[in-house]
């Protein structure tokens, strides 16, 4: 998986970098055909932004988050994700029980 990071007014520190990539890893473990991922981290007066761009085979998520702190920022922006994650892979689980149906018994 290709994780991309950039920041938008902002230079990224090595610390933001590994921080983001860390919590990224845990979502790769999730769903194994994730091609990449883009973060965009960015700055406007007192606010923090993160914007996560997850692609993959038949997928498509974005997620953003708005705090006064880019870590929490980064975290929101990753707890959303994830979220959509689950749902997407939970919906293309086959949760139907496969086998032979139990025979009714009639009762005359």
């Amino acid at each position: 998986m290709e994780i991309i990071i950039s920041g938008r007014h902002l230079p990224v520190s090595d610390d933001l970098k590994a921080y983001a990539e860390e919590k990224l890893q845990k979502i790769a473990a999730i769903f194994s055909k994730l091609t990449s991922v883009r973060i965009i981290l960015d700055h406007e007066k007192a606010w923090q932004l993160v914007e996560i761009t997850l692609h993959g085979k038949h997928l498509n998520l974005v997620s953003t988050a708005r705090t006064e702190d880019m870590y929490k920022s980064i975290d929101e922006a990753v707890d959303k994700i994830d979220k959509q994650l689950h749902k997407y892979v939970e919906k293309i689980h086959d949760h139907r029980v496969h086998g032979e149906k139990e025979p009714v018994e009639e009762t005359t």
